[in-house]
Parts: C-alpha cells; structure tokens; sequence
C-alpha cells in the first residue's frame, strides 16, 4: 500500500514538473526577433541559407531603420522600403558592393529607431547566417 501511494505521489510530482516546463514562463530576451521592435529577420538567425536569399528586417509599427551587413552600413540606394509595414530589404543596384554576397558567414544589423525620433535614439539588433 506505501508503495502505491509513493509511486502515485512519484507519477503526479513527474507530470506537474513536465506541465511547468512546457507551458510555464519563459525566458524570452527583448533582443531575440519577435520582441520588441524588432518582429523578424531574413535569413533566420544561424540560418544557412542560398546566395539570393533577401536579407531583412521586419519592425514594429512606428519604427523605421536601415540595415548593416560585415559592419558596413547599406547605403539608401541599396534599401527596399515597404514603410506600410515598416520592412527594410536589401535591395541592391547593379553595381552596388552587395550585388553578390559571398559564400560563407555574414553578420547583419538593423539599426532602428521610432518613426518622429532622432536617429540618435536608435538600437541596433544583430544576427548570423551563412550563405553557400
């Protein structure tokens, strides 16, 4: 009888720690994409992905920004705007440094700030990818 009851107590202890860990809170940091301003990026953090895929930022409504790709700011030239839904793409001209990315790691940035404000008041979200 002792022995059912401790296996019971066992089981339910089991299922509560199960049910905490997957439906409980979590740790979400406001720098991940989805939180915050910062709604999405392409291609995904860590992602390997194909030469031509477009890189960008999605951001929250009432930010605007634009996008670093190796350290190097993308001039206006090279950048797609969709302002309606507050995307930034990288959209480059013809002869344009970015016309061709390179095989291998990238770093990207987007370097945002609410729409009204003063660049100056801006934050910056960075993530890898590669590229083959």
């Amino acid at each position: 009888m002792a022995q059912r009851l401790l296996t019971a107590a066992v089981v339910v202890v089991a299922a509560a720690g199960y049910l905490f860990v997957c439906t409980g809170p979590t740790d979400t940091a406001v720098d991940q994409p989805g939180v915050g301003a910062v709604e999405g990026v392409t291609p995904a953090g860590g992602d390997l992905d194909l030469r031509q895929v477009s890189i960008s930022a999605d951001l929250a409504p009432g930010y605007t920004g634009y996008l670093v790709i190796d350290g190097i700011e993308v001039a206006e030239d090279d950048l797609r705007r969709v302002e309606a839904l507050n995307q930034v793409f990288l959209s480059p001209q013809v002869d344009s440094r970015w016309a061709e990315l390179e095989p291998g790691p990238h770093q990207a940035s987007v370097v945002y700030w609410r729409i009204g404000e003063d660049p100056s008041t801006s934050a910056t979200f960075s993530w890898r990818f590669s590229l083959h």
